[in-house]
């Protein structure tokens, strides 16, 4: 009886042993480094301070890093749930090898690096690329739209980088939604729109709150793209923190704002979490 009990922990072991080694214990030293003291001279120096939060939490500059960042996730996130509700409902209610040919669009570019993404998107999107050569061509700008190593561009990266993330829980959800409750909404009078908001949304709603986490959370830590296709008018954490470690040697500074936005994603999932348990009780994660 007792092996039975614990035989479930057993098949725990080989993701505990990838997590433990390469995911708790970076982020414990990561929270240790951040309560550290970085001296003039790159040196990272034992102790217990919370200067480096205090510095991180109210220094304009780094505020407004923190604010482009979730003004960042919230918007990819809210883009992405706009866009990939109608997708993600034609995927659930597809059948057969549509549904297959429908998730391997979604799924192709998950299997492809984000580099090249990055890359196909400078083609198309650049001064002189396929977009620009086209509104020239057909008369429709005089010059070129600046788009790369922009905010556009680096929301247009982010989201269609992300936007698989937030389609498949949606589709899982949405796969749920049972056809005689589509036939009973339209029995009892409800129109498109009604049994849209009054039967599809609550069923889904759990989907649709798995995806804006993982979006929420993906942005939050992104570095390839603010990079290659952001703008240093507009900062984003993730290159912020790679900065000051590897340019100031600001290693406890560094720890600190990475230790924030950790909770920061933490806080944010809780929330979520808590708040569609008191809104949709039926639905909760």
């Amino acid at each position: 009886m007792r092996l039975r009990s614990f035989l479930p922990w057993l098949w725990l072991t080989p993701a505990g042993a990838l997590l433990i080694p390469f995911f708790l214990i970076p982020i414990l030293v990561t929270a240790r480094n951040s309560v550290y003291v970085d001296d003039p001279f790159g040196q990272l120096l034992p102790g217990f301070t919370l200067a480096n939060y205090a510095k991180v939490l109210s220094d304009p500059y780094y505020l407004s890093i923190f604010g482009n960042t979730l003004a960042a996730a919230l918007g990819t996130a809210a883009v992405a749930l706009v866009v990939g509700y109608p997708f993600a409902w034609i995927v659930a209610r597809a059948s057969g090898s549509s549904r297959g040919i429908l998730l391997w669009i979604v799924y192709l570019p998950i299997y492809v690096s984000v580099i090249m993404r990055v890359f196909g998107w400078m083609v198309f999107v650049a001064d002189s690329g396929m977009l620009n050569k086209a509104l020239l061509g057909l008369g429709l700008t005089e010059a070129p739209v600046r788009i790369i190593n922009e905010v556009s561009g680096m929301m247009l990266g982010l989201v269609h980088r992300y936007l698989p993330l937030m389609i498949l829980p949606l589709v899982t959800s949405l796969r749920k939604v049972d056809d005689s409750l589509l036939r009973a909404s339209a029995n009892l009078g409800g129109d498109r729109s009604q049994t849209w908001w009054r039967v599809v949304m609550p069923i889904s709603l759990p989907g649709a709150v798995a995806g804006v986490q993982l979006v929420f959370a993906g942005v939050l830590s992104d570095y390839v793209i603010p990079v290659l296709m952001g703008t240093t008018r507009f900062q984003l954490l993730a290159p912020a923190v790679y900065y000051e470690a590897t340019t100031n040697a600001a290693w406890a500074l560094s720890g600190a704002m990475a230790t924030t936005v950790l909770a920061a994603v933490a806080a944010f999932l809780l929330l979520a979490n808590l708040v569609l348990r008191r809104v949709a009780p039926w639905a909760s994660l």
